[in-house]
């Protein structure tokens, strides 16, 4: 029942044929119910058929292989569920890596933040030869320009992003299109005639007044960070925001950090695939980014319905409490009426255009 229900989600907004969605929707209810992306473990998973393991794995080895998965479309899908929020969207910007034996897996990615979280919306692999990893201007344009057509400037409210992603060219790029932004840069970084950490420590600095940094005209903020850390400050520009709402708003980018934890080892443990093929693991992403939105969504409905109160519960994060009650009312065929009326509502909320509760926990 699960699956042809995702099967139903899925098809409002994805490109594919029956046979191919009926095989994505399996493949997102396996990394559901196993937590892991190893294909031989996932088809194991029931599909309602008599067919056996075997012939589960060549299909989602094909699928993986031949399948050609649009993923502007899979980005509409997710962005179609997350409700807009009044002044816009939140986003962040950063890049995830693991290696397998000696090949260096690099993942650039921006991710609209949501509460403590975030939830991907456009991805890409780096290339090998990419200079330690890090993504360049090049590359980031590309993405972003993937990203304004799914979602217009008008309505970002600011993009973040760590010291990595810093430069004339790109922020120019950035600002020439109505993206609004927050970065982090390093200490030794010059704003106007003084190095970032000088500044931030220098009496009378003035935070609303515009700085130069990288030949152009921005806003600096910093503020002391705790004494047992790498740096003693925070130092950030941006081209729209200042002072204390700047450094608020640079905060909530640990969002995207969290992500890849979720779905990596502390969740669907991403590292443990032995794809390499950039195609494959882009579609792996997207079908872990879809199995997430619908744990950590179906978790905010449950806390904002206040169905779950116990102090257990509340210590679970959003993600957590979503994804085990979904495996419960999956794996459970309790006759039982508040089961059933449970069932019910999941079953209702899944086929629901928007996940209203998302931005209300």
């Amino acid at each position: 029942m699960l699956n042809t229900k995702i099967i139903q989600a899925l098809e409002k907004d994805l490109s594919c044929n029956l046979a191919r969605l009926k095989c994505l929707s399996l493949l997102i209810s396996a990394v559901l119910r196993h937590r892991t992306v190893n294909l031989t473990i996932l088809a194991t998973t029931s599909d309602g058929k008599s067919c056996s393991n075997e012939s589960r794995y060549r299909r989602f080895q094909d699928f993986f292989l031949n399948v050609s998965l649009c993923l502007s479309s899979v980005s509409r899908f997710i962005l179609s569920r997350i409700p807009k929020p009044s002044t816009g969207f939140v986003l962040a910007m950063d890049r995830t890596n693991w290696q397998f034996g000696r090949k260096d897996i690099n993942f650039l990615a921006i991710a609209i933040i949501a509460g403590k979280v975030s939830i991907p919306i456009i991805w890409k692999v780096l290339p090998a030869k990419t200079k330690r990893g890090n993504s360049n201007t090049a590359q980031r344009i590309t993405l972003t320009k993937k990203l304004l057509k799914i979602i217009p400037a008008k309505d970002i409210k600011v993009l973040t992003m760590d010291r990595e992603f810093v430069g004339k060219e790109w922020l120019s790029w950035l600002d020439n299109k109505g993206v609004g932004y927050v970065v982090r840069i390093k200490k030794n970084t010059l704003v106007g005639s003084f190095s970032a950490l000088e500044l931030a420590t220098r009496r009378g600095r003035k935070s609303q007044r515009l700085q130069t940094v990288f030949g152009l005209e921005l806003f600096f903020a910093c503020k002391p960070m705790k004494k047992d850390g790498r740096t003693s400050h925070l130092l950030i520009i941006s081209n729209r925001f200042t002072g204390k709402e700047a450094l608020s708003l640079y905060s909530l980018r640990w969002g995207i950090e969290r992500i890849f934890g979720h779905l990596k080892k502390k969740g669907f443990d991403l590292e443990a695939t032995h794809m390499t093929n950039p195609a494959k693991l882009e579609k792996l992403f997207g079908i872990l980014t879809m199995a997430f939105l619908l744990s950590f969504a179906w978790g905010c409905h449950l806390r904002s319905s206040e169905q779950k109160t116990s102090a257990a519960t509340k210590r679970k994060s959003l993600f957590r409490l979503g994804l085990e009650d979904i495996l419960n009312l999956a794996d459970c065929h309790s006759k039982d009426s508040g089961h059933q009326s449970r069932l019910k509502e999941f079953l209702h909320w899944l086929n629901s255009t928007t996940f209203n509760s998302i931005f209300l926990v």
